[in-house]
């Protein structure tokens, strides 16, 4: 027999060590069975119930139906917990001081008589799992975390908090925490449930209420412990957050991918998970933009620029109304109609969309006019109606209606009735209305308008330098509409710049529904369509006697659409996660802070790490979007070595709390160092987190011919796979210049190719090419968040000089590795910048 951890032939102590061992597994395996027999009862109990659910709608009256949908969603979401805890239900256990015995495991698991098997981990009486050290023991004198793969135990793993008080208890193993450090990564997060930290629970289980900032390191677990937060929110709160909703936001969709199965590990399934560039319906950016186009798109000055877009003329708009009554031709020229337009921007103070109708009046109202000036209002009335002028003065003396009086209608903009023009006036509006070529002009000139076409329109220079005014010199005009030139192509800035025109154009109005009956008939319905939605209107009323159970969140989605698939109202959650936020732009924070007026935060952070250039402006927004208009007069907390020291918080601002992760978990000492110097030029008086596990492998850091960066880069890679089982990410700059004249592209693994003006898309996919799954070729944007257990970092003189902040870019994807490091550099003064400092 030899040692499983040294391979060394094994001793005597070694296998009395595994017997005993063995011994605790077969106790906690019995213990482990009966918790999962009883969980195999909850869940026939689940089903049951289910069953019972549809088994009451047979009656066949209303209450029956709803209490079906009540019972059977309730049982469904029980039903579903249940099975998601099936894979390792129990993972820990206390032995406090008192005797007593506490297991902790994914969910709370009581026998029928309603005794405690398992403590589901984010009830209170749990906490001590992660909060007992051997300072602060909190009345716990062993805790042991049990490892298991399906229902099976197969190891275990203790810490001996207070020695004193043992008295006989069995201590097995060199501590699970550290154990967990060095295991494989499997491509994706995992839940650390079972090996939280007493910083990292201080975060978890903050105050529900405003907003909670976590700082910290590369490899403090800030992702890890933000997930595990909204569990716990759900779990403690889930009245308040399960029905309107939690939102987790990400860098990217790699991020989101990667951490997508953390929650329904933790059996919460209903949180929304999104990335900065699929945040807005219906959008889904394709890519980064360089650093110069980021830097304009993100400041907030682009609010200016784009209201004035929107309230520009859109495209194809006609620059002449022309109307013909009674044989008088009525026009209004450019000059005229641009005045109308910015008059119906001025009234309507919101929303572009719904302005349609007062659009319209106004139109009606200056064809009027013009027809008065130029005399048609002296025309004879028609035959019959010499006299109706008269009779309705007399009509009105009496204080009765006109003879040809309708009632009022709809501005069609949902601000009430509107004031009939009355005598000629309304006659005349009611029939220039009615004419197709004022209804083909007013949707010509006026329409309905969609974020996209305003933003594919700045694609036109000198659309866009109309709405820059001086907020933009002639350079980045220049530069911003080569980027919206092609409408098919979405960076991660422009998801922000399409939702805040969104905001400016607003919804569009109603399709109203009308009864078939000639009195109740919209005057801005024309052959069945009206003219300021577009929507052919329903002839029809009808609406169901009961209408199916449904969720908050459903309802809310079905609110936000009408028939054409316009989005109405983006949603607004109970509660936000932003990750990576050091990165925000200022429009991206002024589209998150729409989603959250009343929310609470948790802000996820690490000013080191930030790829924004500048930071004072994104701050400002970030106060802006969480509500706290100066963060120095919030709550802290900071969190080190599991202490913390508080402020009171005025009473002026929300409730903050404030805490930062000290320690290190994910990269060994050894590849920390290489970080910490990358740091020290990056921020110079930034403090790096603390690194606790050793690997005894030194980074490798090797110059290269910059033309051979490519092919050392796939070596690299082919020589990692030998040595890690388990994610390797190679890393590489951003794409670094446009096509070269004439088409012709850079080709990395040629001799005369180059890496000048390489690295795009389709460079990376050719170093992927016949590499495993486990393999990642991704630029170092893209990393963020993420982590391997080996990386491969290519040309990182390339990415310092990117940008403004290319160091600290470069210090994110020095960090990625957990075992191995590998950096490949075409300047051979890097080398030692990298291994001396």
């Amino acid at each position: 027999m030899s040692s499983p951890v040294t391979g060394r032939p094994a001793t005597a102590k070694d296998t009395a060590k595994a017997t005993v061992k063995d011994q605790e597994i077969a106790t906690e395996q019995r213990y482990v069975d009966v918790a999962y027999e009883r969980l195999d009862e909850m869940r026939a109990d689940a089903q049951a119930m289910i069953r019972e659910g549809y088994r009451q709608a047979l009656a066949g009256t209303k209450g029956s139906l709803v209490d079906r949908d009540a019972m059977v969603h309730q049982a469904a979401l029980r039903a579903q917990a249940l099975d998601i805890a099936d894979d390792g239900l129990v993972f820990g256990r206390l032995d406090l001081a008192s005797r007593e015995i506490r297991y902790v495991g994914r969910i709370g698991v009581r026998t029928p008589e309603h005794d405690s098997l398992v403590i589901d981990w984010r009830a209170p009486a749990a906490e001590d799992f992660y909060r007992a050290t051997p300072e602060d023991p909190r009345g716990v004198v062993r805790r042991r975390v049990l490892h298991s793969r399906g229902h099976a135990v197969v190891d275990l793993e203790d810490d001996l908090l207070d020695p004193e008080a043992a008295d006989g208890l069995t201590i097995v193993g060199d501590g699970a925490f550290l154990a967990s450090l060095a295991r494989t990564r499997e491509g994706a997060m995992r839940d650390i449930v079972a090996t939280i930290q007493r910083e990292q629970d201080e975060v978890i289980r903050a105050p529900a209420d405003g907003t909670v900032l976590v700082r910290g390191a590369p490899g403090t677990g800030k992702t890890a412990v933000a997930l595990h937060r909204v569990a716990y929110l759900l779990f403690r709160h889930r009245r308040r957050f399960g029905s309107r909703g939690v939102l987790i936001l990400g860098p990217n969709r790699r991020f989101t991918a990667y951490i997508e199965r953390v929650l329904p590990s933790l059996g919460e399934g209903s949180a929304s998970l999104r990335s900065l560039g699929d945040l807005v319906e219906g959008v889904t950016a394709t890519g980064h933009d360089s650093p110069a186009l980021a830097r304009l798109k993100g400041a907030e000055s682009m609010v200016r620029v784009l209201r004035r877009a929107v309230a520009d003329q859109a495209p194809g708009a006609p620059d002449e109304l022309r109307v013909v009554y009674r044989g008088v031709v009525v026009r209004l020229d450019r000059q005229r109609l641009d005045k109308l337009r910015n008059e119906v921007h001025r009234r309507s103070r919101g929303s572009v969309n719904a302005a349609r109708g007062r659009a319209a009046e106004l139109l009606l109202e200056a064809l009027w006019q013009q027809y008065t000036d130029i005399g048609g209002h002296e025309e004879p009335a028609p035959p019959g109606q010499e006299n109706l002028a008269l009779w309705n003065d007399l009509l009105a003396a009496d204080g009765l209606g006109e003879l040809d009086a309708a009632g009022g209608s709809d501005n069609g903009n949902g601000s009430g009735p509107a004031k009939k023009p009355e005598g000629k006036q309304g006659e005349f509006t009611a029939r220039v209305r009615e004419q197709r070529a004022f209804t083909d002009f007013l949707m010509a000139w006026w329409p309905i308008r969609r974020p996209s076409d305003v933003l594919a329109a700045l694609g036109d220079d000198d659309r866009l330098r109309r709405a820059a005014a001086r907020d933009l010199d002639r350079d980045a005009v220049t530069l911003l509409a080569a980027s919206w030139a092609d409408p098919g192509t979405l960076s991660y800035q422009d998801v922000a710049l399409l939702d805040e025109i969104d905001a400016l154009l607003g919804s569009p109005p109603r399709p109203a529904r009308r009864k078939a009956k000639k009195a109740d008939d919209d005057p801005y319905v024309v052959d069945g369509v009206n003219i300021l939605t577009g929507e052919e209107v329903a002839d029809d009323d009808w609406e169901p006697e009961m209408r199916e159970l449904t969720t908050s969140i459903e309802r809310l989605e079905q609110a936000r659409r009408v028939d054409d698939g316009v989005v109405e109202e983006r949603p607004e959650y109970a509660h936000i996660v932003v990750d990576e936020a050091q990165d925000l732009s200022p429009m991206q924070w002024r589209m998150l802070g729409r989603r959250g007026r009343q929310a609470s935060w948790t802000i996820v952070e690490d000013p080191a790490q930030s790829a924004w250039e500048d930071l004072d402006a994104a701050r400002t927004a970030m106060e802006a979007a969480l509500g706290t208009a100066q963060p120095g007069g919030a709550r802290s907390a900071r969190s080190r070595r599991g202490k913390g020291r508080s402020r009171k918080p005025s009473t002026a601002q929300r409730a903050r709390y404030e805490y930062e992760l000290t320690t290190n978990y994910r990269n060994s000492t050894e590849i920390a160092a290489v970080a910490t110097r990358v740091l020290a030029l990056a921020l110079p008086e930034a403090r790096p987190a603390r690194a606790v596990r050793t690997s005894g492998i030194d980074p490798v850091v090797r110059a290269v011919p910059e033309r051979e960066l490519a092919t050392a880069a796939r070596a690299a890679v082919e020589e990692l796979l030998d040595q890690v089982e388990g994610t390797i990410g190679l890393i590489v700059p951003l794409p670094t210049a446009p096509p070269r004249p004439g088409g012709a592209q850079p080709d990395l693994f040629s001799p005369d190719g180059g890496a000048e003006g390489a690295w795009s898309a389709a460079e990376r996919d050719r170093l992927a090419a016949g590499l495993p799954e486990r393999v990642q070729v991704l630029d170092v944007l893209e990393a963020k968040g993420l982590e391997f257990d080996a990386a491969v970092i290519v040309a990182p003189e390339t990415v310092a000089a990117q940008s403004p902040r290319g160091l600290r870019v470069l210090y994110v994807a020095v960090s990625r590795a957990t075992q191995r490091l590998t950096v490949l550099t075409g300047d051979p003064k890097w080398t030692s910048i990298l291994t001396t400092g």
